[in-house]
Formats: C-alpha cells, structure tokens, sequence
C-alpha cells in the first residue's frame, strides 16, 4: 500500500483561547467577530473559540517566543507578555470593546484544570437595539456629563446593598446603554404586610473615565474596578418582564 503523502503540516504550541460570552446569557457567542491585536494571529474554531496561534514580538525577544511556539512534548521557559486586543460585532448586536490576555497561560494546578487548557471568558455587553426576552428586566439608561453623551460609562447593577451582579452594559458613542437582568424572579416574598412583591431593590453603579477617548473601546471589567474614575450609584427597583427608563447625568 502506497504510504500518504504528506502535503502540509504545522505542528506548534498554541498560546491560548478567548471565549466571548454574552453578558445576559452567560452563552457562547456563535457569530462572527473582529478581533485586532497588533502582532498576534487569531483562528476560529468550530467551538467558536478563538485561539492564539502566533505572537511577533521585538526582536530582542521574538526567539524566546519562536521557541515556545515550536516546541510541544517540553514546555519550554518564557518569559512573562501581555497581548492588548479590541473585538467588536460586525453585525451590531455586542459593543466593542478592549480586553487583555497575561501570557503564558497559568499552569497551575497541574492537569486539565489549568488555565492554559482552558479558554479566558471575555464578556460581550449588547447593544442598544440587541433583542430582549419578555421575562427579562431591562433597563435603558442615557448617561451624560456636562450636557454631552458619556460614551463608555460601564454599568453594574446588583442587589441594594451589593451582592452578586445581576445584569451589565455599556453605553455607546450617544451616552445609550442596555442592562438587562435575566434572573430576576416574577414573584417574591414581600416584607411586613406585603404578601409577595414583584419588584426586586438594586442598585445601579455607573463608571466613568472622562479621560479615555470617546472613539476608542475601553476594557470594561478593568473601569469597573479602577479608583481614579467617576463613580455614580442610582438605587431603583426591578420587575420582570418590565423596561424602566432612567436618564443619569454624572457629576
């Protein structure tokens, strides 16, 4: 029997995956995304994973780097680098944004737990005209400063008091945001002579950097946490299936 010839072959060390997540699903992202990162080669997989296959690096350390992408039965030593990326949707359903990968991937703890065996969730917040479900709360916030649209202010809602979030967004070049809160329950317990009650206490906080560029993404889980930035909290009530407008004009 005629042995196979072998046409092509590419045998290489990956770097790692993203998964891109919907914010008020939790779900992978199916459809197709556009991801730019100066130097580095992303591919898409039928898992609609995207994976690092190559990274260029200054030349004083693109050896270092070759060598970590040729190798795979010994996992050789690099040193420490962080790849700065944007996505954004082509079809209009997620706002873009920017988002960064600490390479190598962790490997500890050891085995298939590891994060380089698994991909970095990157999640997507929708857009104002993204369609909603009839169960779910919604919130459709404008957010100025000044009298001027507030592009990029990140929003977290959670429980009055703090707690585990219950929805996000991100507003848009006009100040626009959609959070949608997907796990509010239709009926709950009231307090005193309130039986059961359809409204949740929340609090939405707004974060602001009047510093960043209107046109460019921000990365939005870093501005939620950052202490140098404009932060503004609106105690509101939520309902299910119910869209309440609210206009915040931060300080």
């Amino acid at each position: 029997m005629d042995q196979p010839t072998i046409i092509e072959s590419d045998v290489r060390r990956i770097w790692g995956a993203v998964r891109f997540v919907d914010a008020a699903s939790a779900r992978t992202i199916e459809g197709p995304l556009a991801l730019s990162a100066p130097g580095a080669r992303w591919q898409r997989n039928h898992a609609h994973l995207h994976v690092l296959m190559q990274l260029d690096q200054p030349a004083e350390r693109q050896t270092e780097f070759d060598a970590y992408e040729a190798a795979f039965d010994v996992l050789p030593a690099v040193g420490p680098t962080v790849v700065s990326a944007s996505v954004s949707d082509p079809a209009g359903r997620y706002l873009p944004r920017r988002f960064e990968v600490a390479l190598p991937r962790d490997v500890d703890p050891a085995g298939p737990t590891a994060p380089r065996f698994n991909p970095l969730d990157v999640i997507l917040d929708a857009a104002p005209a993204a369609p909603l479900l009839p169960t779910w709360a919604v919130l459709r916030v404008s957010v100025f400063r000044n009298g001027q649209p507030a592009a990029n202010a990140v929003l977290r809602l959670q429980p009055a008091g703090g707690g585990a979030l219950l929805g996000r967004g991100l507003s848009d070049a006009r100040g626009e945001a959609l959070v949608i809160a997907a796990g509010i329950a239709q009926m709950s317990v009231g307090a005193g002579d309130i039986v059961v009650t359809r409204e949740v206490p929340a609090e939405l906080v707004v974060s602001f950097d009047p510093a960043a560029p209107a046109d460019l993404p921000v990365n939005p889980d870093a501005l939620a946490v950052r202490a140098d930035v404009i932060r503004h909290t609106v105690a509101l009530d939520l309902a299910s299936g119910r869209t309440d407008t609210l206009r915040i004009a931060l300080p």
